[in-house]
């Protein structure tokens, strides 16, 4: 780390006023805050000194979101196995499918959001809002699998843009940026976002699942058997008639 910060302090002059890379000031203040704590502090009016700033807020929320992405991966392998009709749940096959099926969704949510973020504080010459490190895992974590990328990228670029830059930033904006993206996608594109499909990803993926589903399976649910056989124990099979759960 120290290092690091040698190294920050090293380019640094570059990124100042006069510099030859004065214009990217903002990206450079960007990194540098979010790596380490600012040692700049306010010289008017009552604050808080403290060493919690909003960036490292919005870190916490990133790392107390990790659980829900993870466990977000393994479902959208366990569904896909579902929809194959398989009767084994490899643990780590199922992981390794809904990682390499959201990683890109998350890729795409930060590069677009977070690149309209640094352009637009270039442009006022303001610092980087930090609102969006949480929106960017928010918007794949709440957006149908099988959502195209370009999709994902318009919802985006319209929500980051209409939702928050517009009114100002970060803590400024009137709605939630990664509702409207789903909001967005929902009223734009209603037949890609409607039904149940578009929540199972059927697509295989690095040699990992399988690109055909099950077409359908007739019978009643399982709320109308547990209605029919109230006060014993049924058995519901699955797809290819292995037990899948008990009631």
């Amino acid at each position: 780390m120290k290092q690091l910060r040698r190294f920050l302090d090293k380019v640094k002059p570059h990124f100042q006023p006069g510099g030859r890379l004065q214009h990217f000031h903002s990206v450079y203040d960007g990194f540098e805050t979010f790596l380490f704590t600012p040692s700049t502090t306010s010289t008017t009016g009552v604050s808080i000194h403290d060493s919690i700033d909003s960036k490292r807020v919005m870190i916490i929320v990133v790392l107390s979101l990790i659980p829900c992405l993870l466990f977000g991966m393994y479902n959208v392998g366990y569904q896909h196995w579902l929809a194959i009709g398989s009767s084994t749940f490899p643990f780590w096959q199922l992981f390794g499918y809904g990682f390499c099926q959201m990683f890109w969704r998350i890729v795409v949510s930060y590069a677009v959001g977070l690149g309209i973020e640094f352009a637009v504080a270039q442009w006022r010459k303001e610092e980087i809002q930090e609102g969006f490190l949480v929106s960017g895992i928010l918007i794949p974590l709440i957006c149908p699998i099988e959502t195209p990328l370009w999709m994902l990228a318009v919802a985006t670029a319209f929500s980051v843009i209409f939702v928050k830059e517009i009114f100002g930033g970060t803590g400024f904006n009137i709605f939630n940026v990664a509702l409207v993206t789903r909001a967005f996608l929902f009223f734009a594109y209603p037949s890609q976002m409607s039904g149940d499909n578009v929540f199972v990803a059927t697509d295989s993926v690095l040699g990992l699942g399988q690109g055909t589903t099950v077409d359908a399976f007739s019978g009643a649910t399982p709320l109308g058997q547990v209605a029919t056989h109230t006060g014993t124990t049924l058995q519901i099979n699955n797809v290819v008639g292995e037990p899948l759960s008990y009631w």
